[in-house]
């Protein structure tokens, strides 16, 4: 329980100034808060630790972003009364960017949905509000980087970019 208040207390910091960070520390933080909500609704999670791939943005952001990818996959799996529930996380590397996806079996989006799921008030669920996903856009877009989705025929793929860490924007490590 300590642990459990321990991590909240990081993920709500304030700092929201750019620096390096860890993009799989951050998704550690996540999941270790969503831990419980993975576990009550019986959600396989696939993500192998990947070391230090630095980027450069807010930590604490980009683990609110995770989070918020995460609950609508709980919600997406649950509306779907789907029974064999997985979600796999993958980071990459790219020229510029350290590049995340979360793939699901949740079912696909609706076509005439997917293309307005980042904009305010656009809901695919009956109980949602629509702003999830579009803050999600704005803090990636405000780290310079970017958030992509599309279907896989078994259900959805959201793809972050950040930006990697250069010698230009190089500072020291934030530890989560």
């Amino acid at each position: 329980m300590s642990r459990t208040i321990t991590n909240f207390q990081k993920f709500y910091r304030t700092n929201k100034e750019k620096c390096s960070f860890s993009v799989s520390d951050s998704i550690e933080e996540a999941l270790s808060i969503f831990f419980s909500a993975l576990k009550n609704h019986d959600i396989h999670v696939d993500f192998e630790y990947r070391g230090m791939q630095m980027a450069y943005g807010i930590p604490i952001e980009f683990s609110q972003i995770v989070l918020n990818i995460l609950t609508n996959a709980r919600e997406v799996f649950d509306t779907n009364n789907i029974k064999d529930r997985k979600l796999k996380i993958q980071i990459s590397r790219k020229e510029k960017f350290i590049v995340v996806e979360f793939t699901d079996n949740a079912g696909d989006i609706a076509p005439g949905q997917i293309s307005k799921l980042f904009e305010p008030y656009s809901t695919t669920s009956h109980n949602g509000t629509g702003i999830g996903l579009y803050i999600t856009k704005m803090m990636i877009e405000n780290m310079d980087g970017s958030v992509h989705v599309e279907n896989t025929g078994e259900g959805a793929r959201f793809r972050l970019s950040v930006p990697k860490v250069t010698s230009k924007n190089n500072e020291s490590v934030v530890s989560l």
